[in-house]
């Protein structure tokens, strides 16, 4: 480099927010988390920033019950509008009742927007499906729910088999672990 370039000013970490909400399923948000925090630790070097930043965001902005009884730290809702790398909505049974929650399925939908791509873990799909930013695409969901899914959603081609689903701006995934395969991908 000559003297008279500028130096390479560092890129701005990605930044990544799961959804998480009472009885949200813990694995489905830790995996995910985890695969992120480790792609920074992998990345780690003196003076460059990680290449993630990660949060676990919910409504209530501060500790939501798992369906396994831990609590899960998180932050507010930020601005739907503000944008984002990755939003990965979490699955439990908190999804499929976030599913019914109007002003949350309105927030995710403005979110996803912000989004250069959006995934959903397990039942996650649900709450994504509300959104109808899964209509005409393929998705897929836990195998126990895949059913569901279909007939409540019958714009969605519901593929119960893969592991994962890429459309477009849009990933989901089949059961827990299944997110971590997805995150991995998506890294």
């Amino acid at each position: 480099m000559s003297p008279n370039t500028p130096p390479i000013p560092p890129i701005a970490p990605r930044r990544v927010e799961v959804l998480a909400f009472p009885d949200v399923q813990l694995l489905d948000v830790a995996g995910p988390v985890q695969v992120f925090a480790a792609a920074n630790d992998q990345a780690d070097k003196p003076h460059a920033p990680s290449p993630y930043r990660i949060r676990v965001i919910a409504r209530e902005g501060a500790q939501v019950r798992a369906t396994s009884g831990l609590a899960i730290a998180t932050e507010p809702l930020p601005d739907p509008a503000e944008p984002l790398d990755t939003l990965i909505v979490a699955g439990g049974q908190g999804a499929i009742r976030g599913a019914e929650d109007a002003s949350l399925v309105e927030w995710l939908k403005v979110r996803a927007g912000a989004a250069r791509r959006t995934a959903s873990v397990c039942t996650g799909a649900f709450l994504l499906a509300a959104t109808g930013l899964l209509d005409r695409r393929r998705a897929v969901t836990h195998w126990d729910y895949c059913d569901l899914l279909r007939r409540q959603h019958p714009d969605v081609t519901v593929e119960p088999d893969p592991i994962f689903v890429h459309d477009g701006p849009m990933w989901t995934s089949a059961g827990v672990t299944a997110g971590i395969d997805l995150s991995l991908a998506l890294v």
